[in-house]
């Protein structure tokens, strides 16, 4: 497919999806089902020449993300998040580390897939999305008892470089490049997590020293600014084996709690930047897919699906809840409502990018999740908080 053609059909697409957000919003439909589907309905080869990009997609998705995250970071103060800083953290990384453990399990027994492989794909489906959550519950007017909504918010925003590192690692068990048995892969989690957080802090303490010392004078290029620091600071960091999604949230974190001049119109910006990446990789995510094989798919996804939303969720929460002493509603409310959204999806591509075994049937499953997972946590939002008098009117 020429490039006019594939910018052309992915523009007509954000445009066309743009347009049904508002009355879709009002039924609070995710905006990533909205614009996966706009892709999605193409058919890939059936009207037109056939998108199978997986390794551009991949690039352009994973770019997507970090601004994604960066702007979470830097739209989340510290007071907001301080009420909810341990059952979140607990619940984005024991969580997500034992939902990847009992899909994987699982995913063996029913599925043609290995052990390892079952793993895989736990950890790709193990995250759930910032941008749906926030959404929906903006959409429905929703304020929760006992801060649920914010734990919901911020696991989401949290879990995601978790998976991701997860995700690599299995791809390298599954692919035979790494070595040294489970020192290498402790090794490798670590440096991760470790040196990804460590150049976005430094990063950011330079860049708080810089808006001391330099007046800005054109509003305009401040946050032109900060998307430059911004590219340094993960590029950088993943070129060091640093965890790229890691430091975009450190980095819009920090930058985020710091004073600065034209700090309102740089968040307006990177708020119209964030809906402009995830439009166009939603899109380009379901022009990925192909509709005719998630049929297939669906025989062998729709177990690990319901194991993934009734038992391997709900009991990874629950569990991660013994240390906090919270109202059980709100433990049943957050384990229920793990909406998944294109992140699983961007991680799917990276088995597919790497040649790693069974990887296109990881990928159709995991896109069979995230797609029930929108329509069933998105719709049953609103129903199951009112059903546990989780609604602070």
């Amino acid at each position: 497919m020429e490039i006019n053609l594939v910018v052309i059909i992915v523009s007509a697409l954000i445009a066309f999806a743009v347009l049904i957000y508002n009355p879709a919003k009002t039924y609070g439909v995710p905006a990533a089902l909205i614009f996966i589907l706009a892709g999605l309905f193409i058919g890939n080869g059936d009207f037109l020449p056939a998108f199978n990009y997986p390794e551009e997609t991949a690039f352009i998705s994973q770019f997507a993300l970090s601004i994604i995250i960066f702007t979470g970071g830097l739209q989340t103060p510290f007071s907001k998040i301080k009420p909810v800083l341990g059952e979140g953290l607990v619940i984005s990384n024991f969580g997500v580390l034992l939902t990847t453990l009992l899909m994987g399990f699982f995913v063996s027994f029913v599925t043609p897939l290995t052990l390892i492989e079952g793993l895989l794909l736990g950890a790709i489906v193990s995250s759930t999305d910032a941008a749906a959550t926030f959404n929906i519950l903006e959409t429905k007017k929703l304020k929760l008892k006992y801060n649920a909504d914010k734990v919901l918010e911020f696991e989401s925003a949290t879990n995601d470089p978790i998976a991701m590192i997860m995700t690599l690692m299995f791809c390298i068990m599954l692919t035979s490049q790494g070595d040294g048995g489970a020192t290498y892969y402790i090794i490798y989690f670590l440096q991760q997590l470790l040196v990804g957080g460590g150049i976005a802090y430094v990063a950011s303490i330079i860049l708080k020293q810089i808006f001391k010392r330099i007046n800005f004078k054109e509003e305009s290029l401040k946050p032109i600014f900060l998307l430059a620091m911004l590219l340094v600071t993960t590029l950088g960091a993943e070129m060091l084996d640093g965890n790229i999604l890691v430091a975009s949230f450190v980095f819009g974190l920090m930058v985020g709690n710091t004073e600065f001049k034209y700090k309102g119109s740089s968040q307006s910006f990177f708020s119209t930047l964030s809906w402009l990446a995830q439009a166009t990789m939603f899109v380009i995510l379901g022009l990925q897919i192909f509709p005719a094989v998630l049929f297939d798919a669906f025989k062998i996804a729709w177990l690990p699906t319901l194991f993934l939303f009734i038992f391997a969720r709900p009991i990874s929460v629950l569990i991660s809840y013994l240390p906090f002493k919270q109202p059980f509603s709100k433990q049943v409310f957050v384990s229920w409502i793990g909406i998944k959204g294109a992140t699983p999806i961007v991680f799917a591509l990276v088995p597919l990018t790497m040649g790693v075994p069974n990887s296109e049937l990881i990928f159709n499953i995991t896109v069979v999740i995230v797609l029930s997972s929108m329509i069933i946590h998105g719709f049953s939002l609103d129903i199951v908080a009112k059903r546990l008098s989780l609604i602070d009117k």
